[in-house]
């Protein structure tokens, strides 16, 4: 029997509805977007009131404690995916419990290594970078150490489908990162102002983060370890660190091989480039649950693929052609007459940072589809971005993004070539486990009035 064209509507928005995947996708979008321009913010506002020697050191710092996020993400998804698997069980409180808590010790114990490391290394790390001390370097050490606490609380949220929790952390964060760097930088504290900003902001969020995990740390049952899997684990740290360098391997570049006049007024490229992460980020997380969902189904998953792919390259190509036609007045405008116009060198960054958007997107898909194959592309397109940026790019800013364009364009290639491919077949036990996530697909179809909770 056909249903009227109203009746048609009507059924669709019910099933929009009662869609939870659909209400978590929009949750966190909002949430990493709007986290994203809050961040963009800061980094604006530093580079409007720091001097562009100053906002060179913050640029640099902010680099690495990039890559470090890169590493910290790569924990996450290893948190999320087994706290998932382990709210599938009949004593799912209890396991879950024993599984944050183990995490929380391990986010500790070598959080504090890396911090000691960290700060160990800031003083030669100073000198590599060409800053004047390691006082900034020991500042981001705080960070390093809220980075591995942060993915263990965040991973727990998400593998729990708690997004609204785990988007209000993110946007904390955020904002009150905002108001301590304005803050820290009126009083006079300057780059270092700006740095220390980032781990009292995630120190606040962490706090909100464990008051949402309240009852997994309450819960002391004597429950058996979940065996990890260090192969998934550590491909995953591979590709998503590569990636990370990757992205910020032209703002220390710079600032190692090019005099800090240079470095100062590299700043607002690479500001103006991040801006064409925000979105890849937050399509990321939403594509590499339902890429997964799909795997275990059987179904096809490269419809969302392709739509995350045009949602993350196309908002930055467009930004690409601004930078290619207004170099100068997007920097005069937004970061005032203190930097002086980059010219081709702020299109073809943008352009690079367009493309390694899309290549986040093949990362997720990969590793949601199980294709460590791709982790090796990443790796060997870093390499060749050093290698290339170290033979062509040491005297010249064009030939250094040029270097970068082509690496975006491999890294794309090759997703294209390395996980594109047939509709998978079914796992076994794929339905019980899309039933215990709230999935349900056939059964919102067949009933949309009902609410899945």
């Amino acid at each position: 029997m056909k249903l009227s064209p109203e009746r048609n509507w009507k059924f669709l928005l019910r099933k929009i509805r009662s869609s939870a995947g659909l209400r978590h996708g929009l949750v966190m979008s909002a949430a990493m977007i709007l986290a994203g321009a809050l961040d963009y913010v800061v980094n604006v506002l530093a580079g409007r009131w720091l001097v562009p020697v100053e906002y060179g050191i913050f640029v640099s710092i902010a680099a690495i404690l990039q890559v470090v996020l890169y590493v910290s993400i790569a924990i996450r998804n290893v948190v999320a995916f087994y706290s998932a698997e382990l709210s599938v069980h009949a004593d799912s409180s209890a396991r879950l419990g024993a599984f944050v808590q183990r995490a929380w010790r391990w986010g500790i114990q070598w959080g504090l290594v890396a911090m000691g490391i960290m700060v160990i290394i800031s003083p030669s790390l100073a000198r590599l970078l060409q800053l004047p001390n390691a006082w900034s370097l020991w500042a981001a050490s705080l960070m390093v150490f809220v980075l591995f606490l942060r993915p263990i609380t965040d991973g727990a949220l998400q593998g729990m489908q708690e997004f609204a929790g785990l988007g209000l952390v993110q946007v904390t964060q955020a904002f009150a990162r905002l108001v301590l760097a304005v803050a820290l930088i009126w009083m006079g504290w300057q780059a270092i102002g700006a740095i220390v900003a980032l781990p009292i902001a995630g120190t606040i969020a962490l706090v909100l983060a464990l008051y949402f995990l309240r009852p997994q740390f309450k819960n002391r049952s004597a429950v058996g370890n979940r065996a990890l899997s260090w192969h998934y684990s550590i491909h995953t740290l591979v590709g998503l660190t590569g990636f990370g360098l990757l992205t910020n391997l032209d703002a220390l570049f710079v600032k190692r091989f090019f005099n800090p006049h240079v470095a100062g007024n590299y700043g607002p490229v690479v500001t103006l480039a991040k801006i064409t992460l925000f979105l890849p980020l937050a399509m990321g997380m939403v594509l590499f649950p339902k890429a997964t969902q799909r795997q275990a189904s059987g179904r096809d998953a490269r419809p969302i693929l392709l739509l995350a792919l045009a949602a993350a390259v196309l908002p930055g190509l467009v930004l690409s052609t601004a930078c290619f036609l207004f170099p100068g007045t997007l920097v005069k405008t937004i970061f005032t007459n203190a930097y002086e116009n980059p010219g081709l060198v702020l299109g073809l960054a943008n352009l690079a940072a367009s493309l390694f958007a899309g290549l986040n997107i093949w990362l997720n898909y990969a590793l949601s589809r199980e294709r460590p194959s791709f982790v090796y592309a990443i790796v060997g397109i870093l390499c060749w971005q050093g290698l290339g940026m170290f033979l062509f790019g040491r005297d010249n800013l064009v030939y250094m993004t040029a270097v970068m364009v082509s690496a975006g364009l491999i890294g794309n290639l090759a997703g294209f070539i390395m996980t594109w491919s047939a509709v998978p077949k079914p796992k076994p036990a794929a339905a019980v486990i899309a039933e215990a996530a709230d999935l349900r697909p056939r059964e919102a179809y067949a009933a949309p009035e009902q609410s899945p909770e």
